[in-house]
Parts: C-alpha cells; structure tokens; sequence
C-alpha cells in the first residue's frame, strides 16, 4: 500500500530548523559599543580593594565631579584603600579632554594624608588586596 504524502511534507519542517539555527546564532552576539564593565561587587569581593596611582600627578577631588576643588596631590605610584565608589559623568567645562558622547565613569573615595578624597577611575589601577596594590605599585615608581 502506497502513502501519498503531500508536496511539502519534507521542505517545511527543513526550512523551520534553518530559520530557527539562523535566529539562535544570532542572538549570541557579543554586547555592542554602549555596553558599560562593571567592577566587582564589593558585598561579593568583601571591600572595594586597593588603588595605584598611576599618572604622575593626580588631583584628589573634594566632591566626585570635575568641577570639585582640589584638596591634594597623589603621586604615582602611591597606594590607597578604597572606601566608597560613586557612577558619574564627565562634565564638559572640565580642564580635561571633553567629554564623548555618553562617556561613564566611576569615582572612587579614598583618604590621604589631607583627608577624604575623590579620584576618577582612569587615573587608578584597581587590585583587590593590599599585597596586589604593593606588587604592583613597584613598576610604577
């Protein structure tokens, strides 16, 4: 006995599993230029860690914003304890290169010899613990 099956029986469900491969290897993209790296959690990592200063001279801020009055001076190499991070934007009328387009940033609050202060995150390397911070402040100065 001969089963007549119809035309398409074979060709719809192959077209459905090429679509659909299609569809999921394209959502496994990679995440696009706006995607912002978070640093660690500092409930997870247990303290926000330890920070070189890595540019010659960086200015510690009174408030985390370019507009802030300078306090002190950090020099490289010079390591800190972090104690408290903000997320913030570079203002345009800062004395540093303007500001691109949606640009973040982190401020990170540290103690210096003049008191509590606010470095912006690009002029720090961040390590989580104190030895890290030593280690690594040695190629700095």
């Amino acid at each position: 006995m001969n089963i007549h099956k119809p035309r398409g029986f074979f060709i719809l469900p192959t077209v459905l599993v090429v679509l659909l491969s299609i569809s999921g290897l394209s959502s496994c993209t990679r995440f696009g230029e706006g995607s912002i790296k978070l640093p660690a959690n500092p409930i997870l990592s247990g303290g926000l860690g330890w920070a070189v200063v890595k540019d010659a001279y960086v200015r510690l801020k009174e408030g985390p914003s370019d507009s802030s009055r300078d306090i002190d001076h950090l020099r490289r190499g010079s390591v800190y304890r972090l104690d408290s991070r903000v997320f913030g934007s570079r203002e345009p009328g800062s004395a540093d290169a303007p500001p691109k387009p949606g640009e973040h940033l982190f401020w990170y609050g540290i103690e210096s010899g003049s008191g509590k202060g606010w470095v912006r995150e690009a002029e720090l390397d961040i390590y989580g613990t104190q030895s890290q911070a030593e280690r690594a402040a040695t190629a700095y100065r």
